[in-house]
């Protein structure tokens, strides 16, 4: 199964070393992971919130299910993801949740 990480990033200065242990917890229960963190620090720093979004939102189509990290209800931007995959009806997980892997 393919799952994609969601949560916060904007004005969150460890956002980057809190998608890196959620990918590492996924990957070692067997998952392929999609880490939008990582492909988002290689997009141009110019992209405007809602161009990262498109991005990010193209990423989670490619999977089968979403892991929201603590505090996604927060986010503007995780908050979209986790209603895309509501709606198209993808298995959730939370982190630190009873729906945690």
């Amino acid at each position: 199964m393919r799952i994609y990480i969601s949560g916060p990033i904007t004005n969150d200065p460890n956002y980057l070393s809190n998608f890196d242990r959620a990918e590492q917890y996924l990957t070692d229960k067997g998952y392929e992971v999609v880490n939008p963190a990582k492909v988002n620090e290689n997009l141009p720093k110019t992209f405007t919130h809602d161009e990262y979004m498109e991005v990010s939102i193209a990423e989670l189509k490619c999977c089968d299910a979403i892991y929201l990290l603590k505090g996604w209800e927060y986010s503007k931007g995780a908050k979209a993801e986790a209603e895309y995959a509501i709606f198209n009806n993808y298995k959730i997980y939370s982190e630190g949740k009873c729906g945690e892997l």
